[in-house]
């Protein structure tokens, strides 16, 4: 259960957009810990009587993306999955302001792809229009390098995929967060530099790209068919519940 419930969390925030409150605040570093937690936060579980989250509803979904992005088992409480954000745009900070909120995670980000430079990716994501100041210590370490709360996060630039390190950083997931990688060929580049799995967060597009909805269809997920999955649109998943 590698991934299963840090890549659980990151979903809710793909999903809620974080668009109405700051994480910074106690609330809402919470929004994406559970279903019933996120129905909570969202006002679903107060306008639809309807929307009554099961509590393994993720589990066969996450179970297999988690063991489909390992080559082998965890052998230590140390080890983490890699994960690079490609594209530092509104998505790819609400993740990493998501990954940064967690107390306990078996996540890593170690690495970004942004091609307007360190300069302007820590500013902003220290400073945002719509989710205030970040409640975290984000420094410029050097040009190719910004430090989260001591953490060390490598900033590559390159509109290319292919181009990307991911195969000598050691890359388990891709969070494809430009909106131009949607489709199998594109997303695929990720792969093709070394990555194990993409995500995509933006509806995909082509047979070769799965869609997964929790609580629809993502018992549906086959780790060997599907490398590069996508989330669908936000959308999709607010109706979801009340299908």
């Amino acid at each position: 259960d590698r991934l299963h419930s840090d890549l659980s969390k990151i979903k809710m925030a793909f999903v809620s957009g974080f668009s109405a409150v700051g994480v910074h605040t106690a609330q809402n570093q919470q929004v994406c810990n559970s279903r019933p937690a996120f129905a909570q936060f969202s006002g679903m579980s107060r306008v639809s009587p309807l929307f009554k989250p099961a509590a393994d509803a993720n589990d066969v979904f996450f179970n297999k993306l988690s063991a489909a992005a390992s080559s082998s088992p965890a052998t230590g409480p140390t080890m983490k999955i890699k994960v690079a954000i490609n594209g530092f745009g509104r998505i790819g900070r609400n993740v990493l302001r998501c990954w940064v909120g967690r107390k306990e995670t078996e996540l890593e980000i170690v690495a970004i792809n942004d091609t307007s430079g360190v300069k302007t990716a820590a500013h902003l994501l220290k400073y945002d229009s719509i989710l205030g100041t970040f409640d975290a210590e984000v420094k410029i370490v050097d040009d190719s390098t910004i430090s989260v709360n001591g953490k060390n996060i490598a900033v590559v630039s390159s509109r290319n995929p292919l181009e990307l390190p991911w195969k000598e950083m050691g890359i388990d997931l891709v969070v494809e967060g430009t909106g131009v990688f949607v489709d199998g060929p594109g997303a695929g580049k990720h792969i093709e530099a070394g990555a194990k799995k993409v995500l995509i967060t933006a509806p995909g597009k082509g047979d070769d790209v799965g869609t997964f909805v929790v609580g629809v269809n993502d018992g549906d997920y086959d780790p060997a068919k599907y490398n590069v999955v996508s989330n669908a649109s936000c959308t999709t998943n607010c109706m979801a519940p009340f299908v």
